[in-house]
């Protein structure tokens, strides 16, 4: 079946809006990615900022290439890695996360399970970002080696202070194992910088409040 898509409130449905992970037609073990870039580097290697980062799927419209009635994306969004995308077409097969605004992602995590999905399991994936689909360029392509459990795929290249920086982000599956043709996906979450967590007090307190701001400037 061609192009299923979800509206934030939608997705909402499935998430909680408040979610922190710390563990289209257009076209529970938490491991590194053991893949490797294009440019030979460890997909998990990064230099961001230590500031905690949270879930934002919720606030994205997705869109799938195509997709087998029941296996859509739900399963993509749904806390059980026990469901899956899977994939009705041709390869390559594309996840597109469109965002109301331009926000900063600083990882993607992607469950896969080669146990068992064998040539279901993605073996090369490409991740592209933009304003648009005028303007999508890729970001990264990652080979992944019989992968088991939540894939870290690290974008702290991407912008100059550690973050990507898009309204668009489409996470392309171009090669299975064992030249299998259509694909399953577990699960993936869209990670951003949490500043509101990180703007606390000693006491543990976010002064973000309109009673606090009247009061923030010294006399």
């Amino acid at each position: 079946m061609d192009s299923e898509m979800l509206t934030s409130s939608e997705v909402e449905e499935q998430i909680p809006s408040d979610a922190v992970v710390e563990e289209g037609q257009e076209d529970d073990e938490v491991q590194s990615s053991g893949g490797e870039q294009t440019d030979g580097t460890t997909a998990h290697v990064s230099e961001q900022p230590a500031i905690p980062l949270r879930d934002i799927g919720n606030q994205a419209t997705w869109k799938l290439s195509t997709w087998k009635p029941g296996f859509g994306v739900h399963a993509l969004i749904s806390e059980s890695t026990d469901l899956y995308w899977q994939s009705d077409a041709p390869q390559p097969h594309h996840i597109d996360i469109h965002f109301a605004k331009r926000v900063e992602i600083a990882k993607i995590m992607m469950y896969l399970d080669y146990r068992r999905d064998e040539s279901y399991t993605p073996s090369k994936i490409a991740v592209y970002a933009g304003s648009g689909y005028h303007d999508l360029h890729e970001v990264l392509s990652l080979g992944l080696e019989e992968p088991v459990g939540w894939i870290d795929i690290s974008l702290a290249h991407a912008g100059k202070d550690g973050f990507l920086k898009a309204f668009l982000v489409r996470l392309s599956v171009l090669q299975n194992h064992q030249t299998g043709k259509d694909t399953h996906i577990r699960g993936i979450k869209i990670l951003s910088p949490d500043r509101q967590a990180n703007d606390i007090d000693d006491d543990g307190l976010p002064f973000n409040s309109v009673a606090f701001l009247a009061h923030s400037t010294i006399r």
